[in-house]
């Protein structure tokens, strides 16, 4: 079942749309403010976001912006009052994909909902297969011949990215961009650190990271040196 994480205070609203898209076959999970939401998209797949512009204790836009730089990329559909050009040019260009004025008919929200839902599913990446290694991107999970991995999303995502190299060398430039996204200021030592990571993550399956001086890393399956081309 596709799960849709609903931020809205108003209780009207929520309670409405709750009843509404589970009615049609819809998960739904209600915050009523902006705290917790990336705590949840880090730990549940959700297939897209309804987000109200006005919250109490968040800016909607500075928030679909924070969760396009933690690198989600479901589909977003803000809820708004406010319906001058302006105002949707600037919910598209923080990161939305649709956008709804208040007060709005219940059947068009479920409607955009669904197209959206089924975008993202559409959009959910395929799992990636390398020698023992299975990563389900769209899942959130990993196994190492058959046993899980327990990754959390950033780690995930850098190990997907290397993963998908096969063994080559992935610039740093790359992984910041694919991992922390195109407009995060990543350093080398926050790059260093979260590779480090990922390492001791991965040590009870053999597989290596091995850091190339003055490119980036690859990974290396237990079978190849994982000296080879190390710092």
């Amino acid at each position: 079942m596709s799960m849709v994480l609903l931020v809205e205070d108003d209780a009207g609203i929520g309670r409405s749309v709750v009843q509404g898209l589970g009615g049609r076959g819809l998960a739904v999970r209600w915050l009523r403010q902006g705290a917790g939401v990336l705590d949840l998209l880090a730990q549940e797949q959700v297939a897209t976001v309804v987000l109200d512009i006005g919250l109490p204790d968040a800016d909607g836009l500075a928030l679909c912006r924070a969760i396009r730089a933690a690198g989600h990329g479901m589909p977003i559909l803000m809820l708004t009052a406010r319906t001058a050009l302006d105002d949707r040019l600037e919910g598209f260009q923080a990161g939305a994909d649709d956008y709804l004025p208040k007060p709005f008919a219940f059947a068009e929200l479920a409607a955009r909902v669904g197209v959206l839902v089924r975008r993202a599913g559409q959009l959910a990446p395929p799992p990636i297969a390398w020698g023992g290694l299975v990563i389900d991107r769209a899942q959130g999970m990993a196994a190492w011949q058959g046993e899980p991995l327990a990754l959390e999303p950033r780690s995930l995502a850098l190990l997907a990215e290397l993963a998908l190299a096969r063994g080559a060398v992935v610039e740093r430039a790359v992984l910041v961009d694919r991992v922390w996204g195109a407009d995060a200021v990543i350093t080398d030592n926050a790059v260093d650190v979260a590779v480090s990571a990922l390492r001791k993550r991965l040590y009870p399956c053999a597989l290596t990271i091995a850091a190339v001086r003055g490119r980036g890393f690859r990974l290396v399956p237990p079978e190849l040196p994982s000296y080879f081309g190390s710092a």
